[in-house]
């Protein structure tokens, strides 16, 4: 009696942490792309080439919000690593401070990365469309 009743605790301890660890993957922490609003922004740097016009700072922005970003993928590290291609944007803010993003390329995927938020995916279109600003003149 007393096995049966020990071997029953430990099936019971056994599906709780089942269903926990079940329902800690179903319900991720989701993530949401932090992006300033053009106005707080004096400028934006994509590779060292800097962008102080108003539509150009509104369309990039734009284009890294997309429908809104949301993901279940953490960012835990100051930049990406293992990646193809990497552009690092900055955001100079009119009250000062900067805040820093990743776009890169990883195995035919694109991605946006905030450091310690999320890693967002996006279209290679995308990507391609912020790329063009640091190589405009």
């Amino acid at each position: 009696m007393k096995k049966k009743f020990i071997l029953s605790f430990l099936i019971a301890i056994v599906l709780l942490v089942g269903i926990e660890t079940t329902f800690y993957f179903i319900n991720r922490p989701k993530y949401t792309l932090h992006l300033p609003k053009v106005e707080n922004v004096i400028s934006i740097e994509i590779e060292d080439k800097k962008i102080e016009e108003l539509e150009k700072k509104k369309e990039i922005i734009n284009i890294l919000n997309g429908e809104g970003r949301i993901t279940k993928e953490a960012s835990i590290q100051d930049t990406p690593i293992n990646t193809e291609e990497k552009l690092k944007i900055d955001f100079h803010f009119v009250e000062k401070g900067t805040s820093t993003l990743f776009l890169y390329k990883r195995k035919n995927n694109f991605y946006i990365e905030q450091p310690y938020n999320g890693i967002y995916k996006i279209t290679e279109r995308e990507y391609e469309k912020i790329k063009k600003f640091s190589l405009e003149e």
